[in-house]
């Protein structure tokens, strides 16, 4: 598959819950992050092209001016995970107003993992895009 991803992944050190603001319910946890768009792992299956508002509350630390962020997503994708109970699912922000912009830029910044592919497993993506 081809990549079409515009920036480079953000792998996370602090996960995230992410929550459909709509019904509360769990989705799972932010795995990567742009300002463009997020990939949560989670225990069940989005639909591509299902629209949400996603919760995704914010690590505990006082670099952020709020606790949360809301955010319109629409899912581009679903598929499973390494781990065959859970599912990878991207997401691309419908629109993100300035404050939630830096409040992104910043979580990218402070919490980014610093992967050196000879030493950590490829991702997801990398593996099937092999297959």
């Amino acid at each position: 598959m081809e990549e079409r991803r515009k920036l480079p992944r953000k792998y996370l050190m602090a996960y995230s819950c992410v929550f459909n603001h709509h019904d509360g319910q769990l989705l799972g946890y932010l795995c990567d992050l742009t300002i463009d768009g997020l990939m949560v792992i989670s225990k069940e299956a989005v639909q591509p092209e299902t629209q949400l508002e996603l919760r995704i509350d914010l690590p505990e630390v006082p670099l952020f001016p709020k606790r949360r962020l809301l955010l319109q997503a629409r899912a581009i994708w679903c598929r499973p995970d390494v781990d065959p109970r859970l599912y990878n699912i991207g997401f691309q922000f419908l629109e993100v107003p300035p404050d939630d912009g830096s409040i992104i830029e910043q979580m990218i910044d402070a919490y980014e993992f610093r992967r050196d592919d000879d030493v950590y497993p490829p991702s997801v993506s990398r593996i099937n895009n092999k297959a």
